[in-house]
């Protein structure tokens, strides 16, 4: 009788931890894969497009959600990317290809990919950082950088509009970095202008506009970028119609040379462009 009430005791006592075992683990929640994370170039995953202002909008729900190194080009000395391969939320920027009345179909080189994006957004002089644009990346050299971009400005003929109009954007970059430029790391750090000439054809964003000392300055951008360290860089929309092609990261011991109105898939090399 004894030994029958000492093992009714332990078979309570097993189905007590049992349990307080079970009710322990339904109080944690395992992480689940994100299935809602948008994969660029996977249609079941990207979100639906409509059409504003003539083009297509790609409306990716996860806007602060950045896929690593997804759509970057490591070329030898540089780094390069088209603004499309963003997974932030195009928001206002518009994607220009062929059938859209509003695509540029001229020059001796056509939009890389036959597409390109356009700021549809603010005035056609500026107005604040909108819609931004996340892009991560991985330095594969330590070098000095200098960055610009392939940029066309939709300057209308009847009336005709200043060169000065449609031609910039916001930039910023967030990483360990040092500035190699005449611009402060907090400069660089932070939503600023970024600017060229593109008028009516291919030219390139080339120049900074921020404060140095208390001054007005407009500078060609340079980073000091580290290998092996992971860098996110932004783009906001500023000035109305700005259309831009692709970003090009390119080490400066190069020797490299870009002015203001030239086109960066002229002047730089063939591999600097993307895939």
């Amino acid at each position: 009788m004894r030994k029958q009430f000492v093992q009714l005791i332990a078979l309570t006592l097993a189905i007590t931890i049992v349990s307080c075992s079970s009710s322990d683990n339904n109080d944690v929640n395992e992480a689940e894969p994100n299935s809602d994370v948008p994969v660029i170039g996977e249609e079941e995953v990207i979100g639906e497009k409509e059409v504003i202002d003539g083009g297509d909008n790609i409306d990716n729900e996860n806007n602060d959600t950045i896929i690593e190194d997804e759509g970057i080009k490591y070329s030898s000395g540089a780094i390069i990317f088209e603004p499309q391969v963003t997974n932030s939320a195009l928001d206002l920027w518009v994607v220009r290809k062929p059938g859209d009345p509003k695509y540029y179909d001229g020059g001796d080189i056509k939009s890389i990919n036959n597409d390109y994006l356009e700021f549809t957004g603010n005035t056609l002089n500026s107005g604040p950082p909108t819609s931004p644009l996340k892009f991560s990346f991985e330095c594969k050299k330590t070098a000095k950088y200098r960055l610009v971009a392939r940029m066309y400005q939709p300057l209308s003929l009847d009336p005709e509009e200043a060169e000065d109009k449609r031609n910039d954007i916001y930039i910023k970059l967030e990483g360990d970095f040092t500035s190699a430029s005449v611009f402060n790391f907090s400069t660089l750090n932070t939503d600023n202008k970024f600017f060229g000439r593109g008028v009516r054809q291919w030219g390139g964003l080339t120049s900074l506009e921020a404060g140095v000392d208390g001054k007005k300055t407009l500078s060609p951008v340079f980073y000091n970028l580290k290998e092996g360290e992971r860098y996110t860089f932004t783009i906001s929309g500023r000035a109305q119609g700005c259309s831009i092609d692709y970003f090009v990261l390119f080490d400066d011991s190069l020797n490299l040379r870009v002015k203001q109105h030239d086109d960066i898939a002229v002047v730089l090399p063939e591999d600097f462009r993307p895939d």
